[in-house]
């Protein structure tokens, strides 16, 4: 078993919860309002690309299923989950017993679903976990396998415009080269815009005053996890605003992207 794996297996053992599978640490309650945000996004941005299609749909490090929820609601006719790990598997086929749930580490070569492809995938918050550059290159290139002509991916990163990020679990790598990656691929970038701008680690900016903020908010939230039903609800409009109208964000960004129909 892979050292990534045996991690995720032993911290979704010790909390299958948003906590477990979320920002780590800073409690249930906030972790919430983040999924919110999450949610209201997802559906916000996706429902005019998918909306009467009916597609086939994979889903990448289900977790605890958030997002093979957000595909239901979409009316995706479809919907197939995956987690690198077991307990996730198991999980998700008692929560989910109509769908069907494979264990998939997608930085293996050649990583499929039975064989199978899709209209569309997913892979919200799960690369930049994946901290050795050929593995992610690896992910990338299986995901653009899986994906039939004209089909959409949709992903979360930081996209960082200055130098990689990289600790031991995570690794912000830049926009260049995940474009750069991408577009090797044939997929086609449709659109990339901010998620997070209050609520998550600024990775993609050096201002003094959301570093503060952040580390503010996360020392509180550490000390006392129940202040997140306090700040989320506080923090929840504005970064839906924020999202609706700027561009480029500090944080944690979605990219979709449509395979060449070549």
């Amino acid at each position: 078993m892979s050292e990534e794996r045996t991690y995720w297996e032993g911290r979704l053992s010790d909390a299958y919860s948003l906590d477990g599978v979320g920002w780590q640490g800073l409690g249930e309650p906030f972790n919430r309002w983040m999924y919110r945000v999450r949610r209201r996004l997802f559906l916000s941005r996706l429902r005019p690309l998918v909306e009467g299609r009916a597609p086939d749909v994979l889903d990448v490090g289900s977790g605890t299923g958030f997002y093979v929820e957000r595909w239901l609601e979409l009316g995706a006719g479809s919907v197939t989950g995956s987690d690198l790990t077991e307990t996730a598997v198991g999980r998700l086929g008692e929560r989910f017993p109509a769908l069907d749930f494979h264990r998939l580490d997608l930085s293996e070569p050649g990583a499929r679903v039975d064989g199978r492809d899709f209209d569309a995938i997913s892979a919200m918050d799960v690369l930049f976990h994946i901290t050795d550059d050929a593995k992610y290159e690896r992910a990338i290139a299986n995901l653009a396998a899986m994906l039939r002509p004209g089909g959409l991916l949709v992903l979360t990163e930081n996209f960082v415009h200055g130098e990689p990020l990289r600790s031991e679990r995570q690794v912000s790598r830049t926009l260049a080269t995940i474009e750069g990656l991408v577009r090797a691929q044939g997929l086609e970038v449709v659109e990339r815009r901010p998620v997070f701008f209050l609520m998550n680690g600024p990775a993609d900016s050096d201002s003094r005053v959301l570093r503060s903020t952040w580390g503010l908010t996360t020392r509180a939230l550490t000390r006392r996890p129940a202040l997140g039903g306090v700040v989320g609800p506080l923090l929840y409009p504005v970064e839906l605003a924020l999202a609706s109208t700027v561009r480029e964000g500090p944080s944690t960004e979605m990219m979709v992207l449509r395979r060449s129909r070549r």
